[in-house]
């Protein structure tokens, strides 16, 4: 009945149209209306003029639909008190709103503007933090129903009652116009608040701020000082427009919250900085629970429904252990088999936004991760992420860390993406990282050292590099045997992680060799 009403029903608020003649309505409207006492002009209100029933049935509809909350919904008598009182606040708004406004009522056709915007102006912001707009809908359902239910509470013929239904079912379709603009507002102003508050973390991480004002701010976003911490940086994408980048931006968000972890987004000056938490102890390279079929399936635009992998018509969605071997020896060819895994092709943006971005059993890794963020940078400019951090001043580090790594970028020959901060140490050591130099110092140097400058590795190592990586220069240094070199050499890179035979590694280790040397020199620098 609501559909056949709404088609006979003006825009709210126009002007009345002047009611025709009686034989002009009956040559101008369809037979099937004719008959229709509803669609006749009225003298009178549907409305008894009692204002004791009136008084009465108020009482009365809103103690039925109390009951009926109570006994059809889930969620009314989990609310506490001051909740329920509320709620009953606002229902007696708009049953006593709809009363008054009936009173004017005389048919489809001629009937007051309809304002409801009053009704959620009784508490707005205690309201709608408290209850949910699916749930003042739900509301809004029974009071109607307890109003069609019961129309001779206010009305006692049986054509006063259809007018009386009429005018409650345009009066709570206007209340639930009300209820999502309202709730639309609200939303609107919290993503704006959310917004700035994005922006002052990421800023303030930049910085290197971590107060309380800091900690305080990223507490709203779920993050704690056990949270592990990641940082993506890059230009955002340029083929989309803002509409098409928010969308990418929020099903990121809620591909990652359903992988149980937090998002931290906002620009810095031209670049796109995201930060991802994890509640868990650390952030794995991939997810060991999670089939490597996955993962070749999901980069080669494959979909997954219900965890099964379905690959793309033209082919594509099959991944050849081929393909996967000369991405990862693209890969391993740059930075060694101890950083962390890289990820060689950016999948199609259909995949990555659809059901193959995150599979229903994956858990959040940086493979994970990885996958999900790319599509939200430029595909022509570098993409760095920073190392896994614990805490606020980790997930300082790791934002700063991933933004000098973009900048250091440009010095690499084929860039891979994302690229790992951890792979231009010596990049962004020259131009003034201070985190750069410090790890490089600590992680590398410190580590061959061993509180010991006349130490035999770090001395084999130093000699290895300085001539050129020559075996039996170092050994007639040093005065050893070739095979000695080979050892110390090995021992080296279970102390570092880095290979000083591999040419790459190399260069990273000569560069902490000689910050570290420098600094020994010079405590005071």
């Amino acid at each position: 009945m609501e559909c056949m009403v709404a088609e006979n029903i003006p825009q709210h608020g126009a002007p009345i149209p002047a009611q025709p003649a009686a034989h002009e309505l009956a040559q101008s409207q369809p037979s099937g209306l004719q008959s229709s006492g509803s669609q006749s002009p009225s003298s009178a209100s549907p409305l008894t003029d009692d204002p004791d029933r009136i008084a009465t049935a108020t009482k009365r509809y809103l103690e039925i639909s109390e009951n009926r909350l109570s006994a059809q919904t889930d969620w009314y008598t989990e609310l506490v008190p001051s909740d329920k009182a509320l709620l009953h606040m606002v229902c007696e708004t708009a049953v006593r709103g709809f009363i008054t406004w009936a009173q004017s009522y005389r048919s489809p056709r001629d009937y007051a503007p309809v304002s409801t915007g009053h009704i959620f102006l009784v508490a707005p912001v205690e309201f709608m933090r408290s209850i949910k707009l699916s749930q003042t809908l739900d509301a809004t359902r029974i009071i109607v129903e307890v109003i069609v239910d019961n129309l001779d509470m206010l009305a006692s013929s049986g054509a006063a009652q259809q007018d009386l239904l009429n005018a409650a079912l345009i009066y709570s379709r206007s209340v639930a116009f009300s209820a999502a603009e309202v709730y639309a507002n609200a939303a609107e102003v919290h993503g704006t608040w959310d917004a700035r508050d994005e922006a002052f973390v990421i800023e303030s991480l930049i910085g290197g701020e971590t107060g309380t004002s800091l900690q305080a701010r990223m507490t709203s976003f779920r993050w704690t000082s056990q949270t592990q911490s990641i940082a993506f940086v890059g230009k955002p994408d340029s083929t989309s427009g803002e509409l098409r980048a928010g969308m990418k931006q929020d099903r990121l968000r809620r591909h990652v919250s359903a992988m149980g972890g937090f998002v931290c987004m906002s620009q810095h000056q031209d670049l796109l900085v995201a930060l991802f938490g994890s509640p868990e102890q650390g952030i794995p390279d991939t997810d060991p629970e999670h089939p490597a079929a996955y993962a070749h399936a999901l980069a080669s635009g494959a979909t997954i429904s219900a965890g099964r992998i379905t690959p793309t018509s033209s082919g594509s969605g099959t991944s050849t252990d081929s393909d996967a071997t000369g991405a990862h020896s693209a890969a391993g060819s740059y930075s060694g088999e101890h950083n962390a895994t890289h990820v060689a092709a950016q999948p199609s943006l259909d995949a990555m936004l659809g059901d193959a971005g995150a599979s229903p059993d994956e858990r959040l890794s940086i493979d994970s991760l990885s996958r999900l963020v790319m599509p939200l940078f430029d595909a022509q400019h570098p993409v760095c992420m920073g190392p896994v951090r614990q805490g606020f001043e980790g997930a300082s580090y790791t934002v700063r860390a991933a933004l000098g790594g973009y900048h250091a970028a440009s010095a690499i020959a084929n860039c891979p993406r994302p690229l790992a901060s951890n792979d231009v140490l010596p990049e962004r050591a020259l131009f003034g990282d201070a985190d750069a130099r410090n790890e490089l110092y600590n992680d590398i140097y410190a580590m061959l050292k061993q509180n010991n400058e006349k130490n035999s590795v770090l001395a084999t190592v130093k000699a290895y590099l300085f001539n050129g990586g020559s075996l039996d220069k170092t050994a007639q240094e040093l005065s050893v045997h070739p095979n000695t070199v080979r050892y110390r050499l090995r021992r080296s890179v279970d102390l570092t992680g880095w290979d000083p035979t591999d040419p790459r590694e190399a260069y990273v280790l000569l560069t902490a060799l000689k910050i570290g040397m420098i600094q020994d020199s010079n405590p005071d620098l």
